[in-house]
């Protein structure tokens, strides 16, 4: 029986997108799609942070390799809030109406401690979940099964009782091998609909 529903959070629960900050740097979409496909990596630039990294830090360590792109780095480090977009609503009304079912909500994200605590401020629906794993307090990110053990020795989660939702499909399989049930997430209607296979809402 299925108790607990993990939510990933980015592209999930809410919007992250480096290019609503970056688009305020370029004049042309040419220009700004050539930093994306050229210069801009996620792994590069944002996984430091996911792993327990400081913005100071990690702009430094950009700085040092990279400086000709100094304007750039500079303002992903100084100004990461403009990459955040609005939460998804309708998975938002999918985590309470799940909770108001019943079932335990956890989220489980790879986002550096720094800037979470500081959006988590301004979306009270975080406050909501039974617990949450950030990778940035934990030194280690999805999808390395450290993290997934860590949510559920900490909460005292049953694998087999849980699902995990992420829109990322390398980060769904360490989850089922630890026996853990995964749906990709697409968009709110589907999961919600993927959902209903397993539990009742």
């Amino acid at each position: 029986m299925i108790k607990n529903i993990i939510f990933d959070f980015g592209n999930v629960l809410i919007d992250w997108n480096p290019r609503y900050l970056f688009s305020k740097l370029f004049d042309t979409k040419d220009k700004l799609d050539n930093f994306m496909n050229n210069e801009w990596s996620s792994e590069e630039w944002n996984d430091p942070l996911d792993r327990g990294g400081t913005l100071e830090d990690t702009k430094n360590v950009m700085l040092a390799k990279y400086p000709h792109l100094e304007r750039e780095i500079n303002a992903y480090y100084t100004r990461y809030y403009e990459t955040i977009g609005s939460p998804f609503y309708q998975t938002v009304e999918l985590l309470y109406d799940l909770q108001k079912a019943g079932y335990a909500t956890y989220g489980l994200t790879n986002w550096s401690n720094e800037t979470f605590s500081v959006v988590r401020k301004d979306l009270h629906f975080f406050d909501t979940f039974d617990g949450i794993v950030v990778s940035g307090i934990e030194r280690t990110t999805k999808p390395d099964s450290n993290i997934y053990k860590i949510l559920l020795n900490r909460y005292n989660l049953v694998p087999e009782e849980s699902i995990f939702i992420d829109d990322r499909e390398q980060n769904l399989i360490p989850a089922r091998a630890l026996g853990i049930k995964t749906l990709l997430f697409t968009d709110a209607a589907d999961t919600g609909k993927e959902l209903q296979k397993f539990i009742s809402f």
